[in-house]
């Protein structure tokens, strides 16, 4: 039971400093482009990760979880065949 503990704290741990590298990047691509290009306000760690966050709730990019298609059994290519 403490081996399955460890194992999702370790989880939580790593997809939380995942999340910190790709905003890191984020913000660097954000901060060395932008403000040349268009004349933006650089962008802190907090505004990116909300940037980010907005950007996967409105595009939905970044699928948790797989919702299977529903396949009807009534047209399988071997019966839509004519004889």
């Amino acid at each position: 039971m403490e081996g399955q503990a460890a194992g999702v704290v370790f989880g939580i741990v790593i997809a939380l400093v995942l999340i910190a590298i790709f905003v890191v990047i984020f913000r660097w691509l954000w901060n060395s482009t932008m403000p040349d290009v268009f004349g933006v306000k650089a962008l802190s760690f907090g505004q990116s990760l909300k940037i980010l966050i907005l950007a996967s709730i409105l595009f939905g990019g970044h699928r948790v979880v797989d919702v299977p298609q529903e396949v009807s059994g009534d047209s399988s290519p071997t019966e839509t065949q004519s004889q």
